[in-house]
């Protein structure tokens, strides 16, 4: 663990060390209910400004899908973990933006294709590492439903993008690598920081600098930059930009257009009959 490395979690006593990590996976979950609590919000509004009765009925159906998400992270709580966190600032400011904005379309790039793209591969990263059977079969039923949402995101948005001009174009593509910026502080647990007596913009760098975080980075973006180039929204105006992030070259991954049929039709539960 990269924690391993830093003076003043080395500093802490095994028993201060194991709560810390008690409150950075607390910290963690909070911030995946708050997100999906954001997309539920999101949705709901969608489906009254979706331009289509089609993109309607399936906003229709995603709020649905968010409502039961919120309750089970908020239920795991409440329940396994017994700690809340409020909202991350990063978090939050992308999701202020996404809810006031009165465009229908980038409140579809903003949740879609972002706030979903994100979730669903930090959800497939923590259920990998999950020892706690009830967050592994939990997070397993989510993804099912998120992988859906983000295939929906991208051949809606395919078509709609290619109607565009060059200028609303780039400024979508600057509206999504803002989004993309702001999540790369998604990953700092700046309150555990804090509650533990850290110096915050310390612990924030040194966890920045981690190798494990920049590949973990990375990982994260692996569902967000193929979508973006498959969409048309990777510009010319925004590609200098997202190659300082050193996230550019994940853009030639497969993206997530095509459905999973045989995945979606696979038993809820491993042992189902």
């Amino acid at each position: 663990m990269f924690w391993d490395e830093y003076p003043p979690y080395q500093k802490l006593s095994d028993k201060r060390k194991v709560e810390f990590l008690h409150h950075r996976q607390a910290w963690s979950v909070s911030q995946y209910l708050h997100g999906e609590q954001g997309a539920l919000l999101v949705a709901s509004q969608l489906t009254s400004c979706a331009p289509t009765f089609n993109a309607k009925l399936y906003a229709a159906s995603q709020t649905f899908d968010e409502a039961r998400h919120v309750e089970a992270f908020n239920r795991y709580i409440q329940t396994r973990l017994k700690m809340m966190y409020p909202i991350g600032n990063a978090l939050k400011s992308i999701l202020d933006k996404i809810l006031t904005d009165p465009r229908w379309d980038l409140k579809f790039i903003g949740m879609q294709l972002i706030i979903e793209g994100l979730a669903l591969a930090a959800f497939q990263s923590t259920r990998e590492l999950a020892k706690d059977p009830v967050l592994y079969d939990m997070l397993g039923l989510i993804i099912r439903d998120e992988a859906r949402h983000v295939t929906f995101g991208v051949n809606y948005l395919e078509e709609f993008v290619s109607t565009l001009s060059e200028e609303e174009k780039n400024d979508r593509a600057q509206f999504a690598y803002e989004a993309c910026l702001l999540s790369r502080e998604r990953l700092l647990s700046t309150d555990v920081f804090e509650y533990f007596g850290w110096d915050v913009e310390e612990a924030r760098q040194f966890q920045l600098g981690s190798d494990l975080i920049q590949h973990f980075q990375k990982l994260l973006f692996q569902r967000v930059m193929p979508n973006l180039a498959r969409i048309g929204l990777l510009t010319d105006s925004v590609k200098g930009k997202f190659e300082e992030l050193g996230i550019l070259e994940l853009a030639s991954l497969p993206s997530d257009a095509d459905v999973d049929w045989a995945d979606l039709s696979k038993p809820l539960f491993e042992d189902s009959a």
